[in-house]
């Protein structure tokens, strides 16, 4: 998706929503029931508390990013976003986490790439009113928090990266490995 960088957030986030036919507000304010998507996959999610406060900073930085609504770049998009700072909720964080392990076996260097961006890049989920950020330009926000050039993986960031990894893997493995022991149990 191109963005003018002149354009205000406002506008670039209605066309991001627009082109992959969501409602205008991102369906944030659905009382119970949003859409998630990647490409035409559509699914509809309990509309929780801290989902609704997640998900337009999510979307702005898709945005400003450029990483693409599909699954390769909601891959490079979680590897950013962990990299770059905190969720603001430790059930935004189990949501997510995922996403790396499954980014790391399908995508690797695209996810290790934005994961290094991150490294040097802010998130917008602390410090920002979502408000007062639609009026800001794209050109303006992304000057705040991104790299202003091409960035390149220090050591540290590697260890780092296989940790979060490692973690995200645990989290996928850790239902499996529930069912196993209670089917083990019954057995």
């Amino acid at each position: 998706m191109e963005i003018n960088p002149g354009s205000s957030l406002r506008e670039a986030v209605t066309q991001f929503y627009q082109q992959h036919g969501f409602p205008v507000d991102g369906g944030i304010n659905a009382e119970r029931w949003s859409p998630f998507g990647c490409r035409d996959l559509k699914v509809y999610l309990p509309n929780f508390a801290w989902r609704r406060k997640a998900i337009p900073f999510h979307d702005l930085h898709h945005v400003l990013t450029g990483y693409p609504l599909r699954p390769s770049g909601e891959f490079e998009i979680a590897a950013w976003e962990f990299a770059a700072g905190r969720y603001p909720n430790p059930l935004t964080t189990l949501f997510c986490i995922p996403l790396l392990s499954m980014g790391a076996c399908l995508v690797p260097k695209r996810t290790f790439s934005a994961f290094v961006r991150g490294k040097h890049s802010k998130t917008l989920y602390a410090g920002w009113s979502y408000e007062q950020l639609l009026d800001k330009s794209v050109a303006q926000i992304r000057a705040e928090i991104l790299p202003n050039g091409p960035v390149s993986a220090k050591p540290r960031h590697y260890l780092e990266y296989l940790v979060l990894v490692a973690c995200s893997a645990c989290v996928i493995a850790l239902p499996f490995l529930a069912l196993y022991v209670a089917f083990s149990e019954i057995v």
